[in-house]
């Protein structure tokens, strides 16, 4: 009968056990990720993959993201973001006025209280100055708010590439 005391106390303890130790691990590993995160951030060597538009006129447009991303290379932005801007932007290529590489100018990056990276930075494009302000959220997902001299300001949603290998390569 003791035997099978010690054996139902033991199991006891092993089944409020687990999930205690199931938690601390998830912890740990919110706490790698966000760590992860600001490193990333902080070497100015990333890139944001775009996964949806959000223009203000317009429902939002899913996009392969893939093809729409921001990096941030040293000094350098290069941009390969959609942009279904207005009509009477008089430049070429429709949807392209956001595809370009350009220094960067007034970069600032600032992490608040709830782990959130706020990156400002602003960039002389084709199409005159663009105003980005990105917003990278401690699981790795960001929002991007451009503005635009002319035109409509846009907002995209996408995913910080955790990936180092690829932007380090290009």
């Amino acid at each position: 009968m003791k035997v099978k005391k010690q054996i139902f106390v033991l199991f006891l303890t092993m089944l409020v056990g687990i999930p205690i130790l199931s938690a601390q691990n998830k912890k740990e590993q919110k706490k790698q990720k966000v760590e992860v995160i600001k490193n990333i951030i902080v070497s100015r060597n990333y890139r944001i993959d775009a996964d949806t538009y959000i223009h203000p006129d317009r429902d939002p447009i899913l996009l392969d993201e893939s093809d729409n991303s921001i990096e941030i290379r040293n000094d350098s932005v290069f941009s390969t973001l959609l942009y279904l801007g207005q009509v009477d932007i008089p430049y070429g290529r429709r949807g392209a006025e956001l595809f370009f590489q350009a220094p960067l100018k007034k970069y600032t990056m600032d992490i608040d209280k709830k782990k959130n990276t706020h990156i400002k930075f602003s960039v002389d494009a084709a199409i005159g100055d663009c105003n980005f302000y990105i917003k990278v959220y401690p699981n790795g997902s960001a929002s991007i708010y451009v503005t635009l001299q002319q035109g409509k300001s846009v907002n995209f949603l996408g995913e910080l590439n955790m990936r180092r290998e690829e932007t380090e390569s290009l």
